[in-house]
Order: structure tokens, then C-alpha cells, then sequence
């Protein structure tokens, strides 16, 4: 497996970058939709700003560490690996690539919403959760979804070469 190029386990890094960054999307929504609960929208708009805070600036360095290993891994894959190896895999590596890449197009559409739940936004940071989870979810099933399926494409076929 992967004999003559790579050692076997960087080509398993993308699909293990990847998995853990939509398994983290998928606890982010998790445990912020506790906060979305009608019936807890006053203390919802009470806490949300401290844990928001607390919640992003631990969360996105993980974020921005699992999407870069994602980005590296796949790029060192396509860089150093014989082609007789990435035959088959070439875009699905780049698709991977570019799809991890992708989840930072989302920025200019989630930071208004973070920034107005961090400052405080009174009675409207159920509603700003509500905007960022809305896009958080789209976010998701796009870029994140499809950069993990393309990523075990490419190890599939990378690793099927031998």
C-alpha cells in the first residue's frame, strides 16, 4: 500500500483531518442549539456573549489546525507522490484541497454574527445564534461534507494504485 511513494499513513491524514473537522462542525451545532430552546431564550441571551467567546476562541484554532492539516497533507501528497500512485486520485486530492479551503469563503457571512454575539447583542443573541447556525449548517453539508468525501475518494484510489 503506498509502497513506492508516501508511507501509507500520510495518505490516511486528509480523511482523518477531514472526519475530525465535520465531526467538530457537528458538535458545534450540537451544543449551541441548547442555547435555541424556547424556553430559555432570556437566560440564552444572558450567557450566549461569555460563551461564545470562551466557545470561539478555543474552537477556532482547532478549526483553522484541522483545515490546515487537511490543506498540507493533501498538497504534500500531490507534491511528493509518484504519479503512478496519484493516477486516479490527482482531483480528488485537489478537490479535497480546495474544499477545506473552501470553509473560509464562509467568513465574511458567519463573523457578523459572531462579533455581534461576543459584543453583546442584548435581546438579539438567540436571533444572531439562529443566523450563524443557519449558515454553520450550510457551511457544513457543503464544504466540509465534500471535502471529506473527496479526501477518501482520493486515499481509496491512491491506495488502491498498489
Amino acid at each position: 500500500m503506498a509502497s513506492t511513494g508516501l508511507p501509507t499513513i500520510l495518505h490516511l491524514i486528509p480523511v482523518i483531518s477531514s472526519t475530525c473537522s465535520l465531526w467538530f462542525a457537528w458538535d458545534q451545532y450540537e451544543f449551541l442549539m441548547l442555547f435555541h430552546k424556547p424556553d430559555l431564550k432570556a437566560l440564552s441571551n444572558k450567557l450566549l456573549p461569555s460563551y461564545f467567546t470562551t466557545f470561539f476562541n478555543r474552537g477556532a484554532p482547532r478549526v483553522v489546525a484541522l483545515l490546515a492539516t487537511t490543506v498540507f497533507s493533501c498538497g504534500t501528497i500531490l507534491r511528493y507522490s509518484p504519479s503512478t500512485i496519484l493516477r486516479d486520485s490527482v482531483p480528488w486530492y485537489i478537490a479535497g484541497l480546495s474544499f477545506a479551503l473552501g470553509h473560509q469563503v464562509w467568513m465574511p457571512f458567519i463573523l457578523p454574527s459572531i462579533r455581534a454575539i461576543k459584543g453583546d447583542a442584548k435581546e438579539n443573541n438567540v436571533v444572531e445564534l439562529e443566523h450563524w447556525l443557519r449558515i454553520h449548517t450550510c457551511r457544513s453539508l457543503t464544504v466540509d461534507l465534500a471535502a471529506w468525501i473527496c479526501c477518501i475518494v482520493a486515499t481509496v484510489k491512491s491506495l488502491a494504485q498498489d
